[in-house]
């Protein structure tokens, strides 16, 4: 498995929707996303871990995948030492800890050092043999030739899909950028690919919807199964609302939602096509903090009078299927 159609990567969770996980469903639902990325570790360190866990169990409720993603370091910046094994063993735990769909790699310029060869082999060794089975992608350069320092080969010998940064920072051509991307990645290695495009403004750039929608155009002309944008935050999509409704257009198929748990009911909305969500099973001391558009969400437990989903939904103005 792979993270086809359409997705978005996520740099801090606590700088989208305000820190809300049931907005985030929303928007992202909204959105016709696929697949959300989150940020799970930075090194050897974890990361968003407070928030990660509400925000994975809201969107997989109603259809989204939750990847999580690592920024890699491959030896401490000072001394020179190898940290690649605490590395994979951060990426492990985060892994093991979430659930996750799948996992993507994001090594850049720390990887350009003497030695990065090594530090890759014991990352993505460590990784597969706990993992066998797990989709792994790397995110990295969009142009291998332009940074041959980079161990390309030894990450993508464990790898199920390229997701390469296609950022075409202070140009305006994403069609010839993503398709020469597109070319040298599958020459080192033929695997899927799976580009992430520059929805974001950085240092008086920024790219316009003429070019968002160019991108997305040219990876259905190119047949990839999937794509996604850099990003939620970071001066990305939420901050750009003519950026989110380009990309809210972009047509992938929508998301299919998951099985409901067993036993269980699920709740619908018969009065509209938002569920209201609550913060506690009740009308007094409880309070609304948001609504997914849904017709479904797996009811994973109940209290009373309301079902239990990513938050509360009263059961009064539900009915079980």
């Amino acid at each position: 498995m792979i993270p086809t159609g359409k997705g978005i990567l996520i740099w801090q969770l606590k700088n989208c929707s305000g820190g809300d996980p049931v907005r985030l469903a929303g928007m992202a639902q909204a959105a016709g996303f696929s697949w959300v990325a989150i940020k799970a570790a930075n090194g050897t360190a974890d990361f968003n871990a407070d928030l990660f866990m509400p925000a994975k169990s809201v969107l997989e409720a109603v259809g989204i995948q939750v990847w999580g993603w690592q920024y890699l370091y491959g030896a401490n910046i000072y001394t020179g030492a190898s940290i690649a094994k605490q590395e994979a063993e951060a990426a492990i735990r985060n892994i093991n800890r979430y659930g996750l769909a799948g996992w993507i790699m994001d090594p850049e310029s720390e990887y350009k050092r003497k030695g990065a060869a090594a530090w890759a082999d014991t990352y993505v060794t460590m990784l597969r043999s706990t993992f066998p089975s797990l989709p792994i992608g790397l995110c990295s350069y969009r142009y291998p030739s332009l940074h041959p320092e980079l161990p390309w080969h030894n990450f993508l010998r464990r790898c199920d899909f390229h997701a390469p940064q296609v950022y075409w920072i202070d140009a305006h051509n994403p069609v010839v950028q993503l398709a020469r991307s597109w070319q040298e990645l599958r020459s080192l290695r033929d695997l899927p690919v799976i580009p992430i495009g520059s929805a974001y403004a950085e240092h008086g750039w920024q790219p316009t919807v003429n070019e968002l929608d160019s991108f997305d155009q040219e990876a259905h002309i190119l047949g990839l199964p999937g794509l996604g944008w850099w990003a939620w935050d970071d001066h990305g999509l939420e901050e750009h609302p003519d950026y989110w409704q380009a990309v809210s257009a972009h047509e992938w198929g929508a998301p299919i939602p998951p099985a409901p748990p067993p036993a269980l009911p699920v709740a619908v909305s018969t009065k509209s096509k938002y569920i209201n969500i609550r913060n506690a099973p009740d009308l007094t001391t409880g309070s609304d903090v948001g609504d997914i558009i849904a017709t479904k969400l797996p009811v994973v437990g109940e209290s009373g009078e309301f079902w239990r989903v990513s938050g509360y939904v009263a059961k009064s103005i539900t009915e079980p299927v």
